[in-house]
């Protein structure tokens, strides 16, 4: 049986007060999913109705015992930087509108690996191919 950390003092009126409050979809899960443990459920209990994997909401609850709910604050894995400069975008765009073989890509028309080997070969940059999927739905010819 999962329990919560005492020294946060938070009950789990408390949690679901917080889950009322609280405009995140994803801390407003998190909150009620803890605030079902500290009343006693399981994690299989609480996963099942909150529609999460187990693993999930025992990280909810690891996180929870570490930081309290500061711990439960949705946080991203990497920083949104753009990959390319404005003028780097502004090369690509135009690049996009010829055929490929035009830079010495041997493909008849444009494709996520084909961008993404232009990018590291024009700009030095490496960028993942779902990036390039995007940049290429960007750049499509309307």
């Amino acid at each position: 049986m999962a329990k919560l950390n005492p020294k946060w003092l938070e009950t789990s009126e408390s949690l679901f007060q917080l889950s009322l409050e609280t405009d995140s979809r994803r801390l407003r899960e998190r909150y009620l999913a803890l605030a079902l443990i500290a009343s006693g459920r399981s994690i299989k209990q609480v996963a099942a109705q909150v529609g999460k994997r187990r693993q999930t909401v025992a990280e909810w609850v690891d996180r929870y015992n570490e930081l309290g709910v500061d711990g439960l604050k949705p946080g991203f894995k990497s920083k949104a930087v753009a990959s390319l400069s404005e003028s780097e975008f502004d090369i690509l765009r135009q690049t996009l509108s010829d055929p490929p073989h035009l830079h010495g890509l041997s493909s008849e028309r444009w494709r996520s690996r084909d961008v993404v080997q232009y990018i590291k070969e024009k700009f030095k940059k490496d960028i993942h191919a779902e990036t390039a999927r995007r940049y290429l739905n960007r750049f499509k010819k309307k």
